[in-house]
Formats: C-alpha cells, structure tokens, sequence
C-alpha cells in the first residue's frame, strides 16, 4: 500500500487504522518531501491517446506539445532556479528563430513536469482539460 499524508491528523489516522487491522510486524517505507503521486501522473499519460486521436495527431507530438504550450509556461511563471537555467540555454541556442516543431523538440529535452510542485501540476491538468473543452473534448479523470 503506498499512501501520502499530508497533515498531522491522517498520519494518526493511518497509524490507528493499521494497529487495529494489520498482521505483525508491519514494513514501512516512508520519504519526505513534494512528491506527485502516481496517479496525478498517469492522468495525464490517459488522455494523450485520447488528446491524440481527436486532434489527428500521434502521442508523442501532443506529449511534447503540452510540454511546451501548457507545461513550460506554468513552469517557467514560478519561482524555479531550473526554468532560469533552461530559458538561458534555450536563449544561447537560438530557440525564438526556430519554427514550432523545432521549438517542441528542443524543448523536449529538458525536464519540465519532474520540477513541477503539486500546486502546478493541478494547474497543469486543469489547463489540459480547459483547453481540450474549448475544443471540444471532455476529459475526465480515472476515477469520475
């Protein structure tokens, strides 16, 4: 089971739940810190097919196009040392002169959604669907 807490009341809730339910001895793994949770990822790997088949294009060209049209601009408008140092690069290998393919590739090399907090990545996912509903396909989440 992999659960994230988020407050001083589930972690004894969780605690208690297990002492009451659980065979013994009990292994936890347990790390700190911002971490996205499987589900917020795999989210959005769902609708790229779907993204995909409605606008005619493969999965890997709308990966990369919500990298650079939604997920770069969240990242970039935060406060990240990271999106600085890859704006740079961008800017000293000519990025503005290149068409938009050549931008979405280049840009692709880079990690954009790992430096995301969780805070942008529901910005993310909200701007996905926002804009896939202008267009008339509707996104759902796995679990509605």
């Amino acid at each position: 089971m992999k659960v994230a807490i988020y407050n001083q009341g589930e972690l004894i809730a969780l605690v208690s739940g297990l002492s009451q339910k659980a065979e013994y001895p009990i292994n936890i793994n347990y790390s700190f810190g911002k971490h996205r949770s499987i589900s917020a990822n795999a989210q959005v790997f769902v609708w790229i097919p779907k993204i995909a088949k409605f606008y005619g294009e493969d999965n890997e060209y709308i990966r990369k196009w919500m990298k650079h049209h939604i997920a770069w601009p969240i990242l970039e408008s935060g406060e990240c040392e990271y999106s600085a140092k890859v704006r740079y690069m961008l800017t000293k290998a000519g990025y503005e002169q290149l068409n938009p393919r050549q931008k979405i590739n280049m840009l692709d090399m880079f990690g954009v959604t790992r430096f995301f907090t969780t805070k942008q990545h529901n910005e993310f996912r909200d701007m996905i669907q926002i804009y896939w509903g202008k267009q008339g396909l509707q996104l759902r989440y796995l679990n509605d």
